[in-house]
């Protein structure tokens, strides 16, 4: 949609937009601090633990219970060996936790930016762009003819598609070569001083954010310090500009999302939720400007996504080896570091958005984390959000929340729970801090809000991870990648098979069963439909006892985790089968109530 004109914007000041002293707002502020008063309250008082709902372990099938009592003597050897083998998946050879984890039927993956899944396969990325006619590289402050050049990060260094002003006969690493100058990116990376095309890849993959631990001579330069840093190490250094030059030109993005949507599937995930962060600038084949609105993006994405389920097969006769795939929608993601007229505009896209591609458009969430020093925080977006929700209601289109909150260096971000939480999100992402508030923990499970969690090895503690502390509470939790920032790093294509393998070996408690409901609760929580709140609960309380489309999915899903356990108990009952002295009962799950 095109950006609002003056008038219109004053308009929506003027008549529309709540202000702080509207009756509407002076409400929900009450109820704000009411909730937070509460909150501090009942912090004061000891809370005996309350261990979660142990349903879905109850519900085990003979053949589950076996499964989960060799995973566990197989998890067990494992870790008894860990002293003399380093238990990991770079190894060359996969543990059998591994193996066994790679076919776990993961239901749905419903938090995963864009951008994080394209630094998790920037390989794949670089070499589409080296392969797509036109693609061109610039740098508009100056040649990069020298290593401290390359390694400046406040050099402008862009990849566009060109047609008509790319200059071959030009080098981006020469000192004479002229600022803002398009040169053919094969050339570029033909040319590259340190190793060519090998060397010009590990640079463009440092600019974008990700470094092996290897690449110790790709360093980083600031005016300001003067200091030569890794760019492994260096905070919000990585480039958008670049990640998002390559991936969203159409004949790239197209083949990328096809690339993806097959790892999807092969790393063991039905459905996906992912998040599109704007505003962002979708170039078409062959064309040197951006489009005006998000129209021709949604065309493709609809285009591959029927193209990609019609060649979609499942393999009944090797169980477990790969699910049945249900298709993937679209979360709308705004930046929160804009000011209230650029939000206004980017949320009116998404309503113009819905209204023509009902069937893609699932959700709303605000990126950038809470630890974003620029993002600002829910309360002061009330205006905008709450302009936001009646407009939905009269264009009558359903566009819930699905809302990042509780994150933040020392809980600088906590407050935005309580945001949360008010205005109806139906899924917390990540949420680190939520187990430091046992009422607020009361009122996700009372509300039937799923908490998504990604673990970060290398980063977190994951035995004290608070994914552990919340399931022990009894909220219910599924795992998902992180933002772009968490995800990048040498971990990050090992995708959701990682996760869950990093669940099952941080918490013995947790045991397949735990994550087997980790897994459902993807599923019981994905938003394969429209659907008023009213019938959202109704569908989560039923589960797959219910007669919609998420009772259905549920179905199918037992139906793969029976499978799954079936060859479990096949392939290695023989060797970890008999003699052990687990049941498969014990411990704790992941809620579902």
């Amino acid at each position: 949609m095109a950006p609002l004109t003056d008038e219109d914007y004053h308009s929506i000041l003027t008549t529309e937009l709540p202000s702080s002293s509207d009756p509407i707002l002076q409400k929900y502020l009450s109820s704000r601090t009411a909730l937070i008063n509460e909150e501090y309250k009942q912090r004061s008082v000891t809370e005996r633990q309350n261990k979660a709902d142990s349903s879905f372990r109850q519900a085990l099938s003979p053949i589950a219970k076996a499964a989960c009592r060799i995973v566990d003597r197989i998890r067990d050897e494992e870790h008894h060996h860990v002293t003399t083998t380093p238990l990991t998946p770079d190894a060359m050879i996969k543990p059998k936790s591994w193996q066994i984890i790679q076919r776990l039927p993961k239901g749905g993956l419903l938090r995963a930016q864009m951008d994080a899944l394209a630094l998790a396969n920037v390989d794949h990325l670089i070499t589409l762009a080296l392969e797509t006619p036109g693609m061109c590289l610039s740098s508009s402050n100056g040649n990069l003819a020298t290593a401290e050049a390359r390694g400046d990060t406040t050099r402008r260094v862009e990849i566009r598609f060109r047609k008509n002003d790319q200059k071959s006969e030009q080098s981006i690493w020469s000192s004479d070569y002229e600022s803002g100058t398009f040169v053919p990116l094969t050339n570029a990376a033909d040319d590259y001083p340190e190793g060519g095309r090998s060397g010009f890849s590990k640079w463009l993959k440092a600019r974008c954010g990700i470094v092996s631990r290897s690449d110790d001579s790709i360093t980083t330069t600031t005016p300001q310090t003067e200091k030569t840093e890794s760019f492994s190490s260096a905070e919000g250094r990585a480039d958008s500009r670049l990640l998002r030059g390559m991936l969203y030109y159409e004949p790239i993005f197209r083949k990328f999302l096809r690339h993806l949507l097959v790892q999807l599937m092969e790393d063991g995930l039905s459905w996906s939720e992912l998040r599109l962060t704007f505003p962002l600038d979708y170039y078409r084949t062959g064309l040197e400007s951006p489009e005006p609105d998000s129209d021709q993006l949604f065309v493709v994405i609809g285009q591959e996504a029927a193209s990609y389920c019609r060649q979609a097969t499942t393999t009944p006769d090797d169980p477990g080896q790969r699910p049945p795939f249900w298709g993937f929608r679209i979360i709308w993601s705004t930046t929160r570091n804009q000011n209230q007229r650029s939000i206004i505009e980017d949320a009116d896209s998404c309503i113009a958005a819905k209204m023509i591609w009902s069937d893609l458009v699932a959700g709303y969430d605000l990126a950038d984390t809470d630890t974003d020093a620029l993002g600002r925080s829910l309360t002061d977006m009330l205006p905008e959000l709450f302009w936001f929700r009646k407009q939905c209601a009269l264009e009558e289109v359903e566009i819930p929340f699905f809302l990042d909150a509780g994150g933040g260096i020392d809980g600088a971000g906590e407050c935005n729970l309580f945001d949360a939480l008010l205005l109806g999100t139906r899924r917390l992402g990540n949420a680190p801090s939520l187990y430091r508030h046992p009422r607020m923990m009361e009122a996700v499970k009372d509300k039937r809000i799923l908490v998504e969690s990604c673990l970060v090895p290398g980063k977190d503690d994951i035995s004290n991870h608070p994914l552990l502390a919340l399931i022990a509470q009894g909220v219910p939790c599924a795992l998902s990648l992180g933002d772009a920032k968490e995800h990048a790093g040498e971990s990050a294509g090992l995708g959701m098979t990682h996760q869950f393998w990093t669940a099952l070996h941080a918490c013995e408690s947790l045991g397949l069963a735990g994550i087997g409901s980790l897994a459902e609760n993807s599923v019981r929580w994905a938003a394969f439909e429209d659907q008023p709140p009213e019938s959202w609960i109704r569908d989560i309380r039923a589960a797959s006892v219910g007669s919609g489309l998420k009772a259905k999915r549920l179905k199918e899903w037992a139906v793969e985790w029976e499978r799954f356990c079936l060859w479990i108990v096949t392939k290695y009952g023989d060797d970890y089968g008999e003699g052990g002295d687990g049941d498969g009962d014990g411990g704790v799950t992941a809620s579902a109530n």
